[in-house]
């Protein structure tokens, strides 16, 4: 009778199990790669309410071509309002699902990290040219993804890029630029204050004024097509008090 309410006991132990584990959800997140650090950092927030994340991080443009040819996105976080626009024009956000959910700067670095150094007063007139010498200065592609975008306008309404741009060292996204800067295969790089958390080396040596370029929103939206009911649910959390604290957390400016 014991052995028989034990094996009882278990097979509704393992029913239990496979029930949940069945239960539960996936959501594959598509998003900037400078979002990182605060989306891992809510992975096992969402895990303990039975919400996997799959996420792709890459620059928003190359997301954004992967959306438009199908890839399986439910929730997309960009780094740029235009390349938004575009998804939104291509019928691929839900409408009314498009929210702000953090702010950045932009700033100037340097690798080894100069320890104790105080950031320098850097406006139009700087000789960056003359710093960089015969060096590269590393920044995501000026042409589609964000971070290179903004670097553009900021050294462009400093009447520094023509000085500058024969010595640019371009990358995929924002990572690339810091990477290249954290290996010292760039004397200097453009990227997000943020991404100087991701490296121990890399140092600040100039916020650029937020009137240099466009502000820096991230927005999170939902895409068509995809399990609605779940992705609204992580969406409502990314833009809710616990995702603004992740994301404040990892440096972020938060939104309204």
């Amino acid at each position: 009778m014991i052995t028989r309410w034990l094996a009882a006991i278990a097979t509704l132990i393992v029913f239990a199990w496979a029930s949940s584990s069945h239960a539960r959800e996936t959501v594959t997140i598509f998003a900037a790669a400078s979002t990182q650090p605060a989306l891992e950092a809510l992975r096992p927030v969402l895990s303990e309410r039975g919400i996997e994340l799959r996420t792709v991080y890459a620059g928003t443009s190359a997301l954004v071509r992967q959306i438009t040819h199908g890839a399986p996105a439910d929730v997309f976080i960009s780094a740029n309002i235009h390349w938004t626009d575009y998804l939104m024009d291509q019928g691929k956000v839900a409408p009314g699902s498009r929210r702000i959910i953090a702010y950045n700067r932009l700033v100037l670095i340097t690798s080894p990290r100069p320890f104790a150094a105080p950031e320098m007063a850097f406006g139009e007139g700087y000789p960056l040219d003359q710093v960089l010498g015969e060096e590269r200065l590393a920044i995501a592609d000026p042409g589609h993804v964000p971070a290179g975008i903004y670097a553009r306008e900021a050294l462009t309404s400093l009447r520094m890029w023509n000085k500058i741009k024969d010595k640019l060292a371009h990358t995929q996204d924002v990572t690339g630029a810091l990477l290249m800067v954290d290996r010292g295969e760039a004397r200097m790089g453009i990227v997000y204050a943020t991404d100087v958390r991701r490296s121990p080396r890399i140092g600040v040596l100039a916020t650029f004024p937020a009137h240099t370029h466009s502000p820096i929103t991230y927005f999170a939206m939902r895409i068509t097509g995809r399990n609605s009911q779940v992705a609204q649910t992580v969406l409502e959390f990314l833009s809710g008090p616990e995702g603004r604290k992740a994301f404040t957390a990892a440096g972020f400016g938060e939104a309204p």
